[in-house]
C-alpha cells in the first residue's frame, strides 16, 4: 500500500511539474548554428483523442501527404502579409515502414510565383509512446543545400480534467544556401508562423473543428 501511495505521489507530482514548466504560445531562439522553436497550445479534447490525430498525420504522410493531409497544411503555403515569402510545395513523398525512412520531394521558390527547386530531404519518421506520452518524430538523415540537420517532434500531454496539449519543436540548421537569406527576424515571419500554424491546425483538428476556415 506504502508503495502505491509513494508511485501515485510521484506520478501527481510529475504531472504537475510539467504544467508549471508548460508555456503556452510559439517562442524561437537561435544557438549554436541553429532555429529552435516550441509551439504549445491546450486542446480542449481528451489525450486519447489528441493521438488518434498523431496517428492520422503519421499514417497520411505516408501515401500523398498533401492531398490526404489537406486540413494539416490549410493556409501555411504562402504568407500574403510578408514581403517575399518563400514558397514551399511538396512533389512526391515515399516512405518504408520497415525502415522508418523517408524521401521528400520539395520544391522551394524563392518568391511566389517563382519555379520551385526541387530537393531530395531523406530522413526517418517514427510514432512511439514515451513518458506515457505519443510521440511523431521526423528527422533528416542527408546533409543537402539547404538543409544541414532537422527534427522535429509532436507530443500530446495529457492535462488535468480530461483535457490535452500539443507541443511541437522544431530545430533547423539551415545549409549555406538558406543561411544567406535568414535573419532571426526573417526567420520568424517565414517558418515560426508556419510552426504554429500546423499546430493550431492538429489542435482544432482534435477538438473537431470542421469548419472552412482553417
Amino acid at each position: 500500500m506504502r508503495l502505491f501511495l509513494i508511485s501515485l505521489w510521484l506520478f501527481t507530482c510529475s504531472l504537475v511539474g510539467f504544467s508549471q514548466k508548460l508555456e503556452v504560445g510559439t517562442s524561437s531562439k537561435y544557438s549554436n548554428g541553429a532555429y529552435h522553436t516550441t509551439s504549445v497550445y491546450m486542446v480542449d479534447a481528451p489525450v486519447s483523442r489528441l493521438d488518434a490525430v498523431l496517428h492520422e498525420i503519421y499514417m497520411g504522410i505516408q501515401n500523398q501527404p498533401t492531398k490526404n493531409l489537406k486540413w494539416l497544411w490549410k493556409n501555411l503555403g504562402h504568407h500574403d502579409n510578408v514581403e517575399n515569402d518563400i514558397a514551399f510545395s511538396e512533389r512526391g513523398f515515399s516512405f518504408d515502414p520497415a525502415t522508418s525512412k523517408y524521401v521528400l520531394k520539395l520544391g522551394v521558390a524563392m518568391k511566389k510565383g517563382d519555379n520551385p527547386m526541387l530537393f531530395n530531404v531523406e530522413g526517418d519518421m517514427k510514432e512511439f509512446y514515451s513518458g506515457g506520452r505519443k510521440n511523431l518524430l521526423l528527422t533528416v538523415t542527408k546533409r543537402i543545400k539547404i538543409l544541414d540537420n532537422a527534427r522535429f517532434s509532436i507530443v500530446s500531454v495529457p492535462q488535468p480534467g480530461g483535457k490535452s496539449a500539443i507541443q511541437v519543436k522544431s530545430d533547423l540548421d539551415f545549409g549555406w544556401f538558406f543561411s544567406m537569406f535568414f535573419s532571426e527576424s526573417r526567420y520568424r515571419s517565414i517558418m515560426e508562423w508556419r510552426i504554429q500554424g500546423l499546430t493550431m491546425n492538429i489542435k482544432k483538428r482534435a477538438e473537431g473543428d470542421t469548419s472552412s476556415n482553417y
